[in-house]
């Protein structure tokens, strides 16, 4: 009787393999820079509050320091062609690697968030293109040379506002999944402590999402009337 192969993930791909590991590095290096730069992001944009003159001084402080203002674009623009470049590269590789579809599906080690990654990372694509042009003042609506003005203008349209709040929506969902997956690809994990990795990838998820949508909010006037 002859002996049969075993054949596995490493003796019969073992290139491709080490390839799919690549991307999911790439993936979670990028991503972790970005989410460091939406904190910081936050963190710069709370100066709204103050009005236009302290956002203002804000950002004559940030071009006094060039170096630090286009560093930090630079670096965040990398990142971003990174996880636009493999993202979707990632995604459609292993849909090949299923060219069948199940009769039906069950979904037992995965979740809503994570089987939806591509859908929440296009639409986050499209509220960036979006918020942009808001803040560049391309839009029809309210454009000034101010970019406060520009902020407030847009957030008193209520498409704006709602394209806004379904943009951090699906920011919650794809941040979710990209943290709790970013320590097992990164090899951050240990059974003492893996308990802690889901909440704390909802916390960063909805933390961040709860943060941008109540900075938008409390610089509504009509927000603020309620409030007051």
């Amino acid at each position: 009787m002859s002996k049969s192969t075993v054949i596995t993930r490493d003796t019969a791909l073992p290139s491709a393999w080490r390839y799919s590991v690549m991307r999911k590095v790439f993936m979670a290096i990028s991503g972790m820079v970005l989410v460091a730069f939406l904190f910081g992001h936050w963190a710069g944009n709370t100066v709204l509050l103050d009005g236009e003159l302290a956002f203002n001084e804000y950002l004559v402080w940030l071009q006094r320091h060039p170096i630090l203002h286009y560093g930090v674009w630079i670096v965040i623009a990398m990142a971003l062609l990174v996880h636009l470049a493999v993202g979707p590269s990632h995604w459609l590789k292993n849909r090949r690697a299923r060219p069948e579809r199940y009769y039906k599906r069950k979904y037992r080690a995965t979740t809503w968030a994570a089987r939806t990654m591509m859908v929440s990372g296009l639409t986050l694509l499209l509220f960036i293109c979006v918020h942009v042009a808001q803040v560049r003042g391309w839009l029809v609506f309210g454009a000034s040379d101010s970019v406060f003005r520009n902020l407030q203008t847009g957030f008193t349209r209520w498409p704006v506002t709602t394209l806004y709040v379904l943009g951090q929506v699906a920011l919650a969902f794809h941040l979710y999944h990209g943290v709790w997956s970013l320590f097992q690809t990164l090899g951050a994990h240990h059974p003492r402590y893996n308990q802690w990795r889901r909440p704390f990838a909802v916390v960063v998820g909805l933390g961040i999402a709860f943060l941008n949508i109540a900075l938008v909010l409390l610089n509504i006037d009509a927000v603020r009337a309620v409030l007051r």
